[in-house]
C-alpha cells in the first residue's frame, strides 16, 4: 500500500462524494492527476476552484483510456448506463468502481460485459452530508468510515487495488454481496431517510394557528432527526426506486411494528409500551458496544 501511485484517476460526477474523493486522493498523493467529468459547467468550475480535480471535461470520450481507475460518482440511476458507455474506451489495466448506495444497480448486460475483463469493482463509502455539489466537498469525509465493496469478479488483484485506495484515504473495508449490501442499507440508511423526508410533511399538516411554532420548538430531536431530510431529493428518488425490493420489505416490517405500538398506546397498556422501549434501548446499547 505504500507504493500506491497512479498516473491518472477519473471521477465521473465530482459532486459532494466525488469532489471529496478528489481532495483526499490528491492530499495522500495517490495519483499525479485527477480528471473530473460532469455535464454541469458550474460544478466542474467549483471542483477546479477547490482543487478537487486538475482538469474538467463535459463528456466521456476516448481520453478516459489514460486513467488507471475510474470512479463513477453519479446518481444511482445513471451508474449502469455510464459503466456501459465507458467500456469501449477502457484499457486493459483500467479498473472501474462506483460510490452508489444501491449495489444491485448494474444490469445483467453490463455485468456480463465486464466479466470478460475484471474491471468492475462496485463500492459504497458510507459517508456524506445533507449538502451536495463540489463546493460542499470535505477533505476527511471518509476518515474512519466504512466502504463496502461488492465485487462481481473475484480477481484478488483488482479488489486489492480498490481496497487499498480506500484504506489509504482513511476508510475501513468490508466485502459482501450486492444483496447483502442493499438489505442492510434499506434498514440503516434508506428507511431512516424515507421517514425523515415524510415526517416533515406530516408535521406541517397539523392544524396550528401559527406554523412558525413548529420551527420555534423544533430544536433537539425533531431538528436532528429531520436533518437528513434536507438531502438531495433527486438522489433519494433514485435510491428508493432502485432499492425498492428491500426497502419495501423493511418498510412493511416497520409499519407492522408501528401498528403494534399504536394499539398499545390506544389501549393505555403501559407495561407493553415500556417493554418495547426498554428492549429497543438495550438493542441499541449492544450495537453501540460492538461498533465502539
Amino acid at each position: 500500500m505504500k507504493n500506491l501511485k497512479f498516473k491518472e484517476i477519473t471521477i465521473i460526477g465530482p459532486g459532494l462524494i466525488g469532489a471529496s474523493l478528489g481532495l483526499i486522493l490528491k492530499n495522500k498523493k495517490i495519483t499525479k492527476r485527477i480528471v473530473g467529468i460532469d455535464i454541469s459547467k458550474k460544478n466542474i468550475k467549483d471542483a477546479i476552484d477547490n482543487k478537487s480535480i486538475d482538469e474538467g471535461r463535459l463528456k466521456i470520450d476516448k481520453k478516459i483510456r489514460r486513467s488507471d481507475v475510474i470512479f463513477i460518482c453519479t446518481p444511482v440511476s445513471l451508474i449502469d448506463s455510464i459503466a456501459d458507455q465507458i467500456f469501449p474506451y477502457l484499457s486493459d489495466h483500467s479498473i472501474v468502481t462506483d460510490v452508489g448506495s444501491v449495489k444491485n444497480c448494474f444490469s445483467k448486460k453490463t455485468v456480463k460485459l465486464y466479466e470478460k475483463k475484471s474491471f468492475l469493482i462496485p463500492g459504497h463509502p458510507i459517508a456524506g452530508t445533507e449538502h451536495s455539489g463540489a463546493r460542499s466537498a470535505k477533505l476527511n469525509l471518509f476518515l474512519n468510515k466504512w466502504c463496502i465493496l461488492t465485487p462481481i469478479n473475484k480477481k484478488k488483484k483488482q479488489i486489492s487495488i480498490i481496497s487499498n485506495i480506500w484504506k489509504k484515504i482513511g476508510a475501513k473495508i468490508s466485502l459482501m454481496s450486492a444483496d447483502q449490501h442493499d438489505k442492510i442499507m434499506s434498514i440503516t440508511s434508506h428507511l431512516p431517510h424515507l421517514i425523515a423526508f415524510t415526517i416533515v410533511g406530516t408535521a406541517f399538516k397539523i392544524d396550528l394557528k401559527k406554523k412558525k411554532e413548529l420551527i420555534n420548538f423544533s430544536a433537539g430531536g425533531f431538528r436532528d432527526f429531520t436533518r437528513i431530510g434536507s438531502s438531495d431529493p433527486r438522489m433519494w428518488v433514485d435510491i428508493f426506486i432502485h432499492n425498492r425490493k428491500y426497502l419495501l420489505k423493511t418498510l412493511k416490517n416497520f409499519s407492522s411494528d408501528i401498528k403494534i405500538l399504536e394499539n398499545f398506546i390506544k389501549n393505555c397498556e403501559e407495561k407493553e409500551i415500556f417493554n418495547i422501549l426498554k428492549k429497543n434501548k438495550e438493542i441499541r446499547k449492544s450495537i453501540l458496544k460492538i461498533t465502539g
